[in-house]
């Protein structure tokens, strides 16, 4: 049986290399398990959120999956159509 994602990620992230990389995408990261787990909160499938955005479910994947950065736009109607609010902080680095 193959190691579990966790310990996969444990024994990359002592390569300096895939660390600094993997720290460099945290952001994105980020939004993706927001917009999944608002997604996923609301009870809905990509397809169900791709129509009540006025788009494709291919879209919502593109989204989910952090391919691209989406327009703020795009994060809005998705926070409308999972019934979520969004809230951006800047802090200091």
């Amino acid at each position: 049986m193959g190691k579990s994602m966790s310990e996969m990620k444990k024994r990359l992230m002592k390569n300096p290399k895939f660390q600094k990389e993997y720290e460099a995408l945290e952001e994105e990261f980020a939004l993706v398990h927001a917009l999944i787990k608002a997604r996923t909160r609301a009870g809905l499938t990509q397809q169900q959120v791709a129509e009540r955005m006025g788009t494709t479910q291919s879209a919502v994947a593109r989204m989910e999956s952090g391919r691209g950065f989406p327009s703020l736009t795009s994060i809005k109607k998705y926070a409308e159509a999972t019934e979520s609010k969004i809230d951006i902080n800047l802090i200091l680095a």
